[in-house]
């Protein structure tokens, strides 16, 4: 049985307060956070309105505060933001100047009349637009067009890094499993350096379907195999190649694309059982990560660096590459420590 794709609760026949361009911002951002549902039944700059009026509100913490301040300051506006509803009948949103937005027939075909927060009509809105458009990815040299609700990477440094270690790699090229592997960029790596069979696994439905997509749009096919499933899946015949690029920093995900930006408790753990039982004698793991940990939370033990503690794995190398300065709001360059890494682990007894 295929899985439901992931998507935006639909509201039916929901009751809210409407408003229009002639409600004063503030006070709907007020009873927002009173708790209030509002629903927007003009203009869709009137939502936009009323979210910017909200975050003021709120306030927003500096880009140097901590992260756990940060997070917890997107949770608190969101969870008000979320009583903010816009109108959608037969697969249109029903504000003046919304645009079009093909996932909302995607993704509610049963559904003909129904409400959906404001904001995730902005994020349904700004997928679209991404997936229509594409991104270019220097190193597949293609363009990807992610699916609503699948991790795209917003840089490609830690890319390129594992595209040099990649290149510079010897060993055995049958069996690899790219796990949690988002919009598919390294399971298309591996295939493209030539491995022979690729399995790309994502608990996230939406993630597969976005791979499926993909390999469709393909005018020759690649040997990548989209399964929807946690970490490693359910195959158990050895592989010569595991990959993985995890989160990088420990929190609170709120949702499934929120599992690919911060991990848990456990996530790693369960991944090396399961990458020591399925490895091959001759196989890597290969993970590709950041210091960003080291960086922002220090008091949180480092995943690889725990596991290599242990008896099941030994580090064969690690590759490390400074992320280049981004700009701030006034165009000048932000210093940064941030490297990319990737590690490559094989069998302590191979």
């Amino acid at each position: 049985m295929k899985t439901p794709l992931h998507r935006p609760e639909p509201l039916v026949e929901v009751r809210a307060r409407p408003v229009d361009h002639t409600a004063p911002p503030e006070a709907c951002a007020r009873a927002l956070m009173g708790g209030e549902l509002l629903r927007v039944t003009d203009h869709y700059r009137t939502g936009v309105t009323i979210l910017a009026a909200l975050n003021q509100r709120l306030g927003t913490p500096k880009a140097s505060a901590p992260f756990a301040i940060r997070q917890e300051a997107e949770r608190n506006f969101r969870t008000a933001a979320l009583r903010l509803l816009a109108p959608v009948r037969a697969g249109a949103v029903q504000l003046d100047d919304a645009g079009t937005c093909g996932f909302l027939t995607d993704l509610y075909p049963e559904f003909d009349a129904f409400d959906l927060p404001f904001i995730e009509i902005q994020a349904l809105h700004g997928a679209w637009q991404r997936y229509k458009k594409g991104s270019r990815l220097a190193v597949l040299g293609r363009t990807v067009h992610p699916f609503y609700g699948a991790y795209a990477p917003s840089r490609t440094s830690h890319l390129e890094l594992f595209g040099t270690w990649l290149s510079q790699y010897d060993g055995p090229r049958g069996q690899a499993v790219d796990v949690g592997t988002g919009c598919g960029v390294l399971a298309f790596m591996l295939a493209k350096a030539g491995v022979d069979r690729v399995v790309a696994t994502d608990s996230n439905p939406n993630a597969v379907e976005s791979v499926k997509r993909e390999l469709s749009r393909l005018d020759s096919p690649l040997p990548i195999v989209p399964v929807c499933a946690d970490l490693l899946g359910e195959e158990s015949e050895a592989v010569d190649l595991i990959v993985f690029n995890p989160p990088w920093v420990r929190g609170e995900a709120d949702d499934l694309l929120g599992q690919a930006l911060v991990f848990q408790d456990g996530l790693f753990e369960r991944f090396f059982d399961q990458a020591a039982e399925r490895l091959a004698p001759e196989g890597r793991v290969v993970m590709v990560f950041s210091n960003v940990i080291r960086l922002m939370q220090p008091d949180v033990p480092h995943p690889i660096d725990a596991e290599l503690e242990g008896s099941r794995f030994r580090l064969v190398q690690c590759l490390q590459r400074k992320v280049k300065p981004g700009r701030g709001p006034d165009g000048s360059k932000r210093r940064t420590r941030e490297k990319v890494e990737v590690w490559e682990l094989a069998r302590a007894d191979g």
